[in-house]
């Protein structure tokens, strides 16, 4: 065998083992349950985190019995809005490409501890990492490292990890916050999904959210 065909077949046999051994979720859905707890207290009712993804379109909806938050993000047209949907309010605050950054610029810092230990969850065998953060804060996350999300935007992922995080909990203090990933599915998601709202919210804009948030 010439030397131009030995090379060929090992680099066949590596990209071959690379496809296998890493799945790419470019499109699909994924549901987080939120437990929350103060004390040792676990706070009441059900909060859940569903994800969609359709290649560079991102929408999360975080859903508890006082509302829902919704937030949405297109890589490819740089625009965003996160609304707000509690009882008579309905709130909308758009993002260009740049606050959408840095609204996210923490989480690009954040410097992880890849350790050795491994959790089975959804039938995916998990890497543990964990972080401190500049407010105190303690994060311990287990991540897929055989399923690598496409469109890195989405809440909850790091590009660092080059994995896909199913679960994450941060410690502030007595103030625990765990996100735990119930389902993960493949199914399309219609791009209607991903379309911002032209009516029926008040317009808050970026400026302003931030002021409110702190």
């Amino acid at each position: 065998m010439s030397v131009m065909k030995k090379i060929f077949l090992l680099f066949f046999l590596i990209s071959s083992f690379s496809s296998i051994a890493q799945q790419r979720f470019s499109e699909g859905s994924l549901v987080f349950h939120i437990i929350s707890s103060v004390n040792g207290v676990q706070s009441k009712g059900d909060t859940r985190m569903i994800q969609f993804i359709r290649g560079g379109h991102y929408r999360s909806e975080i859903i508890s019995s006082l509302g829902k938050t919704i937030t949405m993000y297109d890589d490819k047209e740089g625009l965003g809005a996160i609304l707000k949907e509690y009882g008579q309010q309905h709130i909308m605050t758009l993002m260009n490409h740049g606050q959408w950054e840095s609204k996210n610029e923490k989480k690009a810092t954040i410097a992880f501890l890849v350790t050795t230990e491994r959790k089975q969850i959804l039938g995916y065998s998990c890497k543990k990492a964990t972080a401190s953060l500049p407010d105190g804060s303690l994060v311990e996350l287990y991540f897929a490292d055989q399923l690598v999300p496409e469109n890195e935007n989405m809440e909850l992922q790091f590009e660092q990890l080059r994995g896909f995080v199913l679960e994450y909990q941060s410690t502030l203090g007595n103030s625990i916050v765990k996100y735990v990933a119930e389902a993960l599915n493949f199914d399309p998601v219609p791009i209607q999904k991903f379309e911002i709202p032209n009516s029926g919210y008040r317009i808050l804009n970026f400026e302003e959210s931030v002021k409110a948030k702190n």
